[in-house]
This record gives C-alpha cells, sequence and structure tokens, in this order.
C-alpha cells in the first residue's frame, strides 16, 4: 500500500508541475479595441480649470493688508462637474493648498498665499473620483 500511495502523490506532483508550466490560449488574448476606445474617451480634466485672473495684494487674516498676498482664480470651463486643488507658493517655497469639490461649470476658486511667490499649482479630476487621488500637502512641499 505504500508504493502505490508513493506512485500516487508523484503523479499528482508530476501533474501539477506540468500543468502550472502551461499556459492556457486566453490568457495571452488582449481586447485591443477596448483598450483603444477608452483611450479615445480618456479627458486631461486639468484642461476643465483655466487661470482666469490673478492679483498681488489683500487683506490676510493673520497679516492685515499685505502687498505680497498673491491670489489666482481658476475657474471650472468644461460642462462636466470636476473636482480640484490648488497650490499656491509662498516665499519661504511652502506650499498652500486649496480644495473645490464638485465644481460646475463657471465655479471659480480662488486660492492664496499671504506671503506669496507668483507660483500655482493645480489638479483637476471628474468629480467624485475617489480612484484618482490628490497628493498631500506634504507630498507636494517635496516634489515641487
Amino acid at each position: 500500500m505504500g508504493i502505490k500511495y508513493w506512485t500516487v502523490a508523484c503523479s499528482l506532483l508530476v501533474a501539477g508541475v506540468i500543468i502550472s508550466f502551461t499556459k492556457p490560449e486566453h490568457s495571452n488574448l488582449v481586447n485591443e479595441e477596448y483598450v483603444e476606445i477608452n483611450s479615445a474617451d480618456e479627458q486631461d480634466w486639468n484642461q476643465c480649470v483655466q487661470k482666469v485672473e490673478s492679483e498681488w495684494g489683500g487683506s490676510c487674516l493673520n497679516y492685515g493688508f499685505s502687498e505680497e498676498k498673491y491670489t489666482v482664480y481658476l475657474v471650472n470651463s468644461c460642462d462636466n462637474v470636476v473636482d480640484l486643488m490648488s497650490c499656491v507658493q509662498r516665499t519661504n517655497e511652502r506650499w498652500s493648498c486649496f480644495y473645490r469639490i464638485d465644481m460646475k461649470k463657471n465655479d471659480t476658486l480662488h486660492a492664496y498665499a499671504c506671503q506669496g511667490s507668483g507660483k500655482y499649482l493645480k489638479w483637476v479630476r471628474k468629480a467624485g473620483d475617489v480612484t484618482t487621488k490628490f497628493p498631500t500637502r506634504d507630498q507636494v512641499n517635496e516634489q515641487y
């Protein structure tokens, strides 16, 4: 009985090894039409939000009136609703970040830094798209 058990166990082991190295025919198939359709339908959401104005000077909570305050006005020009994150650089090269969720066409976000450098960044995604993550403020400060 020991020899039969050993023979069956070895046979199963060899069969398992052979099966594991055999590629099923459908594993190499790619639905290229689906990929192409998705690529053509991809929208660059950043194109939806445009800078319409910027200005220097204004009131700041901690500073009173500051000539160094830099404000940028960003508007959604698309018919689609978007989420927006914008960061404005301060003179110490750190970033102040602002968010606008469910931004409809013609909605505006004004982002500012009380002691601004005049630089800003923006990230835009389709409204509610939680799979597309905005960077954290720490990531923005590290990368930019």
